[in-house]
């Protein structure tokens, strides 16, 4: 099938009883994903060759891309394609993400702005318009441009989200981040190194012990080159750990100071809060950094 330009496809990141069973429960999730798309959207017909792609057979589809929806819970991604002898082909893509915050999450991965009516957020770029639904992310994409494809992408967005569990709120974890200051859409949900090192470049080593079991959300302040970055642990031994790490690396001249001017005459902030840690980067000032860190730790407290 040929792959169509769909939103991260740029974002490339770098014979048992047992197997038997797996094969069936694996042939009954795909079977439950593909019954999610309908046969029929308006004058369009889905084609009968519905094709799914797990975690390991995704590369096979998107290649190098297929890491920013592992770095998530993906299980798997249906992708049907529908015609109409008046007007060419639609491609779906129905991706299971596991649970709701990853489902956002991988549609902030590059998000540049939102609207609202369709799913939990939807956003269109040129002949592309991908949602995010409960544990699902959908996108949808014309093959070829025509004056009603804008119309046509939105119908078959809602079409296909009729059919979805009831939308869900974003994580719990972006509403700690304050709003004064934040620029729109900016906020970004991931869970590993890999991921802040695509949006913030952070260091090659793993200096805030990220894994599969924290959850982060990184935005931009004004002026625009403003970052605050916040990783939920497991533990607060977890997170005092993790800070500890980036201090050693990342600060090692810090002594005691919370904010610390860095080489680029821009300033760090940092701290440990219960099970979260909190950073600061590149703000404009010392009182910058310090009065975003306080507003954070507050909006954790609250």
């Amino acid at each position: 099938m040929k792959r169509l330009p769909l939103t991260l496809v740029a974002l490339a990141l770098s014979g048992s009883a047992l197997t038997g069973c797996a094969n069936r429960e694996t042939a009954s999730s795909s079977m439950a994903l593909t019954q999610l798309l309908p046969e029929r959207i308006d004058t369009w017909n889905r084609q009968d060759s519905v094709v799914t792609y797990d975690r390991e057979t995704i590369f096979d589809y998107i290649n190098g891309a297929g890491e920013v929806y592992r770095s998530y819970a993906f299980s798997q991604v249906a992708v049907a394609v529908y015609s109409s002898s008046a007007a060419g082909e639609i491609t779906v893509e129905l991706f299971d993400m596991g649970n709701a915050a990853d489902a956002y999450g991988v549609f902030s991965y590059a998000r540049e702005q939102e609207e609202t009516g369709i799913g939990g957020g939807y956003e269109q770029k040129g002949r592309v318009l991908c949602f995010w639904q409960d544990r699902f992310y959908v996108c949808v994409a014309a093959g070829e441009p025509t004056t009603e494809s804008d119309a046509v992408l939105v119908d078959f967005a809602r079409s296909v989200s009729q059919q979805l569990p009831p939308a869900s709120d974003p994580p719990d974890l972006v509403a700690v981040l304050p709003s004064e200051g934040r620029v729109p859409f900016s906020g970004r949900f991931f869970h590993l190194h890999q991921s802040l090192n695509y949006h913030y470049y952070l260091a090659r080593d793993n200096l805030l012990n990220m894994s599969t079991e924290t959850d982060a959300v990184l935005a931009r302040y004004e002026s625009g080159t403003t970052y605050l970055l916040i990783v939920r642990y497991p533990s607060e031994r977890a997170a005092a750990a993790a800070l500890s790490s980036f201090r050693q690396v990342y600060l090692p001249d810090a002594g005691g100071l919370e904010t610390v001017a860095t080489e680029n005459g821009k300033f760090v902030s940092h701290r440990s809060h219960d099970r979260f840690v909190v950073v600061v980067l590149d703000a404009d000032s010392e009182t910058a950094a310090d009065s975003l860190l306080e507003a954070t730790v507050t909006r954790i407290s609250g």
